[in-house]
């Protein structure tokens, strides 16, 4: 049956890399019984954003978004606000691709498309923050936020993920504890914290043992709050973060979660790498609000 898919694409993304296999991901969709329209993201604002909420409401039947995790996000977002959701599909080209790691996708796009053109699609749960705002893989609160704005396209370009990790070593010794109040379920937490993640995948960041239980159609997300702790016990965190075992120290708490509410002092806030504003915020898990393509036997292996 024929499907007609929007390919969404950043040109900058993974240096430009999408106009090189544009052909031969067209082709694979194409044999796949798909009508492929591609579009190029802007320089305005929000681009990618509107362009997917329009071809949403107008009806198409998937849309595809080519790039990094940021790209992904813009396109979640178009998608989330139309009444129409076409399926989401995701051509990773960007640094971390952390969503296309979580619903099995190989890092190569073209071997990715493939994986696109056996349609196999998974229902997955969507962040809604605030009144109007949607994240697919996680939700950061705190100056560690800064890491996405802080790496030079240089640095990804030459290191690749390991950059996102340099970077946050880097800032470790300069983050500062902030007091927050956070109600999650019926339970609150007050105090200073460093740093906080509200997670729907195992990866961020490229760090695949952030939480390695995180399911990403489950109904709930998984909450980390480190508190405010010494540079010295900072980095052992960190060193524990490595090993998988940190949400066993009693620096951090851990909880699964449906609804998170974040008050108190002004705090950076961003999901999926993309820079969200100010706190307060509420975050809400929309349970398997979104259709996407996903390669369920990937997930199983390790293909990154």
């Amino acid at each position: 049956m024929l499907k007609t898919a929007m390919i969404i694409y950043n040109p900058a993304a993974g240096q430009n890399k999408f106009h090189k296999i544009m052909p031969d991901v067209e082709l694979l969709l194409n044999q796949a019984g798909y009508e492929v329209t591609l579009v190029s993201s802007t320089e305005e604002p929000e681009s990618i954003t509107k362009i997917a909420f329009q071809a949403a409401s107008e009806g198409w039947q998937a849309i595809i978004a080519a790039g990094g995790d940021g790209t992904v996000n813009e396109t979640v977002n178009g998608i989330m606000r139309s009444n129409n959701r076409p399926v989401l599909g995701i051509l990773p080209i960007g640094t971390t691709n952390d969503y296309a790691r979580a619903l099995g996708f190989h890092k190569d796009p073209v071997k990715a498309a493939k994986q696109i053109a056996k349609r196999k699609v998974l229902k997955v749960d969507i962040g809604k923050c605030n009144e109007n705002e949607y994240f697919i893989n996680n939700a950061a609160l705190g100056k560690i936020t800064e890491i996405t704005y802080a790496v030079s396209k240089k640095k990804k370009k030459r290191y690749g993920r390991l950059a996102y990790l340099l970077a946050g070593l880097k800032m470790l010794p300069h983050l500062k504890p902030v007091d927050v109040q956070m109600n999650f379920d019926g339970e609150t937490f007050a105090g200073p914290i460093l740093l906080s993640f509200i997670n729907n995948s195992h990866t961020v960041g490229g760090l695949e043992s952030l939480v390695k239980n995180a399911i990403i159609n489950d109904g709930y997300f998984d909450l980390l709050i480190l508190k405010k702790v010494s540079p010295a016990r900072l980095f052992s965190l960190f060193l524990l973060l490595k090993r998988g075992t940190h949400l066993e120290s009693a620096d951090v708490i851990y909880r699964r979660v449906k609804k998170v509410e974040i008050a108190g002092d002004t705090l950076n806030f961003s999901y999926d790498g993309v820079y969200g504003g100010k706190t307060p915020y509420t975050v809400e898990c929309l349970h398997q609000a979104l259709d996407v393509f996903a390669d369920q036997e990937m997930l199983k292996k390790e293909s990154y």
